[in-house]
């Protein structure tokens, strides 16, 4: 009797070892598997936020480099061959990312599905008004988590109307039970109806913004992801959107006033802000907006040697772009022209933040968007420069890292 219950007692406790084991095994099964699912979650997010990120780029590189409009945006693609399709003008405007007409791959997110875009009516190609950094956007976007409250709305972009969004890039997300898509012929599809793709949540409809005026869309991180509910976009404000472009014009201009200083040997004077003929001012001031014309301002200088660009006057550009020379490299004290210039006199500007803080010849600054307080097009430095480059009283300029209290864009002329 002894010997079977010794037995009975070692068989169950293998039993339960055995038990023991399988719970562990399917312990470990169930953790594995659901990491598993969180990794593979974790990748699907990264390589929709990376086809995201490449779009929002491409748009900005686009507007930046637009050889007749620079700040321009393409329309949407109506019928997914990836080309722009600009419908009735003067419209908020929504369809898939241009792919072509922005020059790059055919962009999807993690569940294959093309790229959309909306882009605010003024900053399309075929707007007709100008375009420069004192536009602002129509988009307004909505945290979605916050307005479960309407009490603690918040907004991603929006509601004043320096942070509203420019253009907005969309992963539309795998289908869902209230989607009804069709496949196409073309590469993305010729099956277009945004409310097949787009989604709803808090009464907002991303896929049938206002097509005048302000537009509100819908947004939120993947993590807050509900039934009927799994767009993931990014978007561009005036903030985002327009350094690039302010460098292309005030690279631009530099490019102007390389080509009179080595034809002249001295950089003409400014523009006074309180001169309202918007040409050269005789009066000999070294700091104001870049003078339309020269000659017809100050009758003893050369006049540009060839048109400023179209876009710098029918855009306005002409309204915003500051202009400094140094004492040394005006027409009071001309050289022979040189290449690089090489001014004839003493007396330079300093450049705090900048790789030539000393010596400088030129400093060329666009002010990027009013900043709250401030009026532009300004008649008052202080009213649209920041820091020591509001100072109209010194040679004194600087560069900073862009920040809700400076966003001056400058580009030097250096030895």
């Amino acid at each position: 009797m002894g010997i079977r219950r010794r037995r009975r007692h070692h068989q169950r406790g293998f039993t339960l070892v055995l038990l023991a084991t399988i719970f562990t095994v399917v312990l470990l099964g169930v953790f594995v598997s659901v990491i598993s699912v969180k990794s593979a979650q974790l990748l699907a997010d990264e390589k929709t936020a990376s086809a995201l990120a490449s779009a929002r780029e491409a748009l900005t590189a686009y507007a930046a480099t637009h050889p007749t409009l620079p700040g321009r945006l393409p329309c949407p693609d109506n019928n997914g061959d990836g080309v722009a399709d600009c419908g009735p003008a003067g419209l908020n405007a929504i369809g898939r990312l241009p792919w072509k007409t922005l020059g790059i791959p055919d962009l999807r997110d993690a569940s294959g599905e093309c790229l959309w875009y909306a882009v605010s009516a003024n900053f399309r190609e075929d707007a007709a008004g100008p375009v420069n950094s004192d536009s602002t956007g129509n988009f307004e976007i909505r945290d979605d988590p916050a307005l479960a409250d309407p009490g603690t709305t918040k907004y991603i972009a929006g509601p004043a109307a320096q942070t509203r969004a420019i253009a907005i890039v969309f992963a539309p997300g795998p289908v869902l039970d209230t989607h009804d898509r069709v496949p196409g012929g073309s590469v993305c599809g010729t099956y277009n109806i945004a409310a097949d793709f787009l989604d709803t949540k808090y009464g907002i409809n991303n896929a049938a913004p206002a097509t005048v005026g302000v537009a509100t869309f819908v947004g939120g991180k993947a993590e807050d992801s509900t039934p009927g509910f799994n767009d993931r976009l990014v978007y561009l404000t005036p903030a985002q959107f327009f350094p690039p472009v302010e460098r292309r014009v005030a690279g631009e201009i530099k490019k102007t006033l390389l080509v009179y200083y080595s034809l002249n040997g001295y950089y003409p004077y400014a523009n006074d802000l309180s001169d309202a003929t918007l040409n050269c001012t005789s009066s000999n001031p070294r700091r104001g907006r870049v003078p339309l014309s020269i000659s017809s301002g100050c009758s003893s200088l050369a006049e540009w040697p060839t048109a400023l660009p179209a876009w710098f006057t029918s855009q306005q550009w002409n309204l915003l772009t500051y202009y400094a020379v140094a004492s040394a490299c005006t027409a009071a004290t001309p050289t022979a022209p040189t290449s690089p210039p090489t001014c004839g006199g003493t007396g330079y500007l300093t450049l705090q933040g900048s790789a030539t803080p000393t010596n400088n010849q030129v400093v060329v600054i666009e002010p990027g968007a009013a900043l709250f307080g401030q009026t532009s097009p300004c008649t008052a430095i202080v009213n649209c420069l920041e820091g020591i480059n509001a100072d109209n009283l010194d040679d004194n300029f600087e560069i900073q890292t862009s920040s809700p209290s400076f966003n001056d864009v400058v580009v030097v002329i250096t030895p």
